[in-house]
């Protein structure tokens, strides 16, 4: 976009100051927030009570001895904060916020507090008392709660990645349709009842020995207990027709076919019921166990469309991930660097994060693996609902030609519809690359099923093995045909 003047009023510091003075009785709590702390290694106490302190922005701070009752910190960013055990947190509301690297102290005790729809990462509650504490459609990422008392709390649908949680009481919370992936929960306590609604939980290698199901009041079971009595639970919930819990079950079991017909009949029956949100729980769970493909999704769409407005399921589009890319040619920045640039227009809407999140993971990790420390690539992303996802890889001119193409191939094998791409590089993916693509797309199809699962100490060799075969994949004259091709891109 060309540079244009934007004209905006300005004001002297008289007028500014009067304007103040008159309105500060009425709003100065909703609109000085940013003028209560500002950003640097600093230390707080004081009374924030019933304190608005919106939309803040805050960075290495410490707070001791601060009752934060009833303060409002919506939509704000948190990064490197410690919070004392003696502060006070009760009725704090923390929706659509971001809290990075942030510790509240062991002891701290929490109560009627909300982070719904926040993305938390590196974040520890340990040795806490949580009650009536709200997480659910939050994004949780390496996180610690670690002998924790959790009561009365809610984890609906919420994303908890690579967690410790250890030794917690978490009997009494709502944790349905959350999503649990490579999380220690060894000596934690969840109820009976809820487990079979938890999305990833029984794909877990260490869930046997070290989780524990919570059966009336007080009496628990080791999982592998449970597991022994599953089909009870099986009668049980095929009497109610709870054809979600059915499917985690029986793929608890390796009993896939059923499984997946359990979706498909859950889903039949949410649509009955106009409950979209469930139909959505169904994909989600179906996809988690790699039950579900691309197809099958594509499917659900068109019975959801066949019953009920778009605009009213169009979170269900956010599975499918992107309706759109471009992927420019590669920019020559000096004589030794050069920039490939992939803007990715994406179905993902704010709630769901967690894709974005898994996305960029899965483009550092393809980069990783063929390059190691030869390229650098950086994300932008745009705060608006959907998402887009500008993708941009700095290196020399020869590296950014050995991995376009390969990033061309897994993100249109992502996206699989409405592809937008620069003419020149259209072209010459048709044409003199077409060898090179068929031979990378073996190449990582035999890759992917290579790590699947292995442990993360194991993928070094593998990683090692594949490199070199999808580097060599690509032949001479396609090298030097791409590389005259972009000397020649306009974008």
């Amino acid at each position: 976009m060309k540079n244009k003047s934007r004209y905006i009023p300005r004001f002297d510091k008289s007028e500014i100051d009067k304007v103040h003075k008159k309105l500060n009785p009425q709003i100065n709590r909703a609109c000085n927030n940013n003028l209560l702390f500002s950003s640097g290694t600093q230390s707080y106490s004081g009374n924030y009570y019933g304190h608005s302190l919106k939309r803040s922005n805050l960075r290495n701070c410490t707070f001791d001895n601060a009752n934060f009752d009833h303060t409002s910190f919506c939509g704000s960013i948190l990064s490197n904060i410690l919070f004392k055990a003696n502060c006070k947190f009760e009725s704090v509301y923390m929706e659509q916020s971001t809290l990075v690297d942030t510790i509240f102290e062991k002891g701290i005790h929490m109560e009627n507090c909300n982070f719904s729809n926040s993305y938390i990462k590196n974040m520890s509650l340990d040795s806490s008392e949580i009650r009536g504490v709200y997480f659910d459609n939050c994004l949780l990422k390496e996180c610690s709660f670690v002998n924790c008392e959790i009561r009365a709390s809610m984890f609906d649908g919420a994303f908890l990645a690579n967690c410790s949680i250890i030794n917690c009481n978490m009997r009494n919370l709502n944790i349905e349709f959350a999503t649990i992936q490579n999380c220690d929960l060894s000596g934690t306590t969840i109820s009976y009842y809820q487990l079979p609604y938890i999305i990833g939980i029984f794909s877990s290698s260490n869930i046997k020995d070290t989780l524990y199901v919570g059966i009336h009041n007080t009496e628990t079971i080791p999982m592998d207990q449970y597991l022994k009595s599953i089909n009870d639970s099986i009668v049980y919930f095929t009497s109610l027709e709870e054809y979600f819990p059915l499917a985690n079950l029986y793929y608890a079991k390796k009993e896939n076919e059923i499984a997946y017909n359990c979706i498909f009949n859950g889903i039949d029956k949410a649509l009955l019921n106009n409950d979209i949100r469930m139909v959505e729980n169904f994909c989600v769970l179906g996809q988690t166990y790699e039950l579900l493909s691309i197809k099958d999704i594509q499917k659900i769409l068109k019975e959801v469309d066949m019953k009920i407005e778009k605009e009213r399921h169009s979170s269900i589009y956010n599975l499918l991930l992107s309706k759109s890319y471009k992927l420019k040619g590669i920019v020559n920045l000096n004589q030794s660097k050069s920039k490939l640039e992939i803007v990715i227009n994406t179905n993902i809407g704010a709630e769901r994060f967690d894709l974005v999140s898994m996305f960029c993971d899965d483009i550092d990790n393809i980069i990783s693996n063929i390059l190691p420390n030869k390229v650098t690539t950086t994300y932008q992303l745009s705060h608006n609902s959907p998402f887009e996802i500008v993708l941009t890889c700095i290196g020399v001119t020869a590296d950014l030609i050995t991995i376009a193409s390969p990033l061309y191939h897994y993100i249109s094998k992502k996206m699989k519809k409405n592809i937008v791409i620069t003419p020149e590089l259209e072209e010459y993916i048709k044409t003199s690359n077409a060898m090179y693509m068929n031979s990378l797309n073996n190449q990582f199809d035999l890759f992917e099923q290579a790590l699947k699962g292995k442990k993360k100490s194991e993928y070094n060799d593998i990683i090692k093995e594949f490199r070199g075969k999808i580097i060599t994949t690509a032949s001479e004259q396609v090298s030097k045909d791409f590389a005259l091709l972009v000397s020649q891109c306009s974008e």
